[in-house]
């Protein structure tokens, strides 16, 4: 199956984090600033990229570069200005931010704390699956999708008439050689367009496999935070129980002991409080 297909599968688990009502804080477009040159199929990979995210969820996009330590620093800011100034230009100019990670837990843990600060929003082809209903087809990234699919078909059809002429030519001239290496060059060509024809179609297939993949994991997964959330409750209850008992039968107790008993109580109801209740995650591409 293409590149460009395989970008659809890392936001499968977030169409289903979606339908349960999280939204993304932060997208990671990864690149290597190592690669000496943005490629047709980084372009092309790109611009799906953009069309998964939409302009709204752009100013939540960190444009992060890597493998630094693979090129000279100086090699390295000419090509990261070669992205800002052309490929990446058109994010960046929607909010997105660029950033650098050098192979170390502080510059991964700045990244991150930057999309910590952001507002979580919805990808666009989240938007475009569960609010809008559409088939993965008919989405703005779908539909690059398939037109990079058809454009090779296209292609390979073309180079297949012009082996086929090629072939009849050496039937006419009795070429034996010729036509039996022409005829392997067709069935060569009849296979790879046979493959993409089946990656088109085997898109939304794919897509549902997966999708009903990651909707089973997360069932399992919100079943097990459910009982953990039950555990920490009643342990939770438990504590406070004991505490407030205590607390009543100190009418003995000191003033300061019982201060001491009520600030434990209210440092762990604040504890409770402030506890992680979810939120935004974090899609890496």
């Amino acid at each position: 199956m293409s590149t460009a297909v395989h970008l659809l599968s890392p936001s499968v688990l977030y169409l289903t984090r979606y339908e349960n009502g999280s939204k993304l804080s932060g997208v990671i477009y990864i690149h290597r600033i190592s690669d000496k040159r943005f490629t047709g199929i980084d372009g092309r990979n790109f611009k799906m990229f953009r069309e998964l995210c939409g302009i709204p969820t752009l100013k939540n996009v960190i444009l992060m570069t890597n493998m630094w330590g693979e090129v000279a620093k100086n090699v390295g800011e000419a090509r990261e200005k070669g992205l800002a100034t052309n490929f990446f230009k058109p994010i960046l100019d929607k909010g997105a931010q660029l950033a650098r990670h050098h192979n170390t837990a502080q510059s991964a843990h700045d990244i991150i704390r930057r999309i910590m600060k952001n507002n979580p929003i919805a990808l666009q082809i989240q938007r475009e699956l569960v609010d809008e209903h559409k088939d993965i087809v008919n989405t703005a990234a779908g539909e690059i999708i398939n037109r990079e699919l058809n454009e090779q078909i296209r292609r390979h059809q073309a180079e297949l008439k012009a082996v086929q002429d090629k072939m009849m030519k050496a039937i006419k001239e009795k070429d034996k050689e010729t036509r039996q290496e022409l005829e392997q060059e067709t069935r060569k060509l009849q296979d790879q367009m046979n493959k993409v024809k089946k990656d088109s179609q085997g898109m939304a297939s794919d897509y549902q496999a997966e999708k009903k993949k990651m909707q089973e994991a997360m069932k399992q997964m919100q079943e097990k935070t459910r009982k953990e959330r039950e555990r920490a409750e009643a342990a939770y209850k438990k504590q406070m129980g004991d505490l407030n008992k205590r607390l009543q039968d100190s009418a003995n107790a000191s003033a300061a002991e019982r201060k001491a008993m009520q600030q434990r109580i209210d440092g762990l109801q604040q504890q409770w409080d402030n506890r992680p209740r979810g939120g935004g995650g974090c899609l890496i591409m």
